[in-house]
């Protein structure tokens, strides 16, 4: 996995998911049908690769093969299910559902079985990212007023606020040893890259651009973030 990346584009016309090597090379498509495949997410082994299509009318998650093989859906529901993000031992996605009338992070079986509502907010939460030991998700939420960051445990239990600033803090990425949570915020005037310890202290500015930066992702060692 480490040696190839997953990524959407439109080149061929609509949204489709593509892998292609490190370096930009050996581009391959995966998908080829006429609805749009997005957030495409590696297993940990690196063997399957879960998205969300909306090729059978909502969007659903969808699980298959790192060669495109052995499509399955996962989720069945009217809503819309998407953002699919692995446990590090490979045995359970999260993933945003609407189908409470309101964007919540659920988490199910890898096998699509077992789905769970872990936020219960009539606030919206988005962006799950999952702790590197599956002890905790972190995520975003507007419940507060504002974006902020927040850390639960991997059973929706001990939601803590790890930010507070009323400018938007989105897209948390933990570092590889758990230690830091990457994220973005407009604390500053505009989107830059920021990063604090776990439990929300050490706040940390890394960027410092006049456009936007945001999206952070950690490299397998923890000490780069692209």
């Amino acid at each position: 996995m480490g040696e190839r990346i997953a990524f959407t584009s439109q080149r061929d016309g609509n949204f489709e998911i593509y892998v292609m090597a490190a370096d930009g090379g050996n581009v391959t498509r995966l998908t080829n049908d006429p609805g749009d495949d997005q957030y495409p997410a590696w297993s940990p082994d690196g063997s399957r690769i879960a998205f969300t299509s909306n090729r059978d009318g909502d969007f659903e998650i969808y699980v298959m093969n790192a060669d495109g093989s052995g499509l399955t859906r996962l989720t069945d529901d009217p809503a819309d299910d998407i953002y699919p993000a692995w446990s590090p031992d490979g045995a359970r996605l999260a993933f945003l559902s609407s189908r409470d009338g309101n964007w919540e992070i659920y988490v199910m079986n890898a096998d699509g079985s077992g789905a769970v509502n872990l936020t219960h907010n009539p606030a919206e939460d988005f962006s799950p990212a999952w702790s590197p030991d599956g002890s905790r998700i972190a995520f975003d939420s507007d419940r507060s007023g504002s974006y902020e960051i927040y850390v639960m445990n991997a059973d929706g239990s001990g939601v803590v606020n790890l930010t507070d600033n009323p400018d938007g803090n989105v897209g948390p990425a933990w570092s590889p040893d758990g230690s830091r949570i990457a994220f973005a915020s407009a604390r500053d005037g505009n989107w830059e890259i920021y990063v604090m310890a776990a439990d929300g202290s050490g706040l940390t500015r890394l960027t410092n651009h006049e456009a936007g930066d945001d999206q952070p992702a950690w490299s397998p060692d923890g000490s780069r973030i692209a």
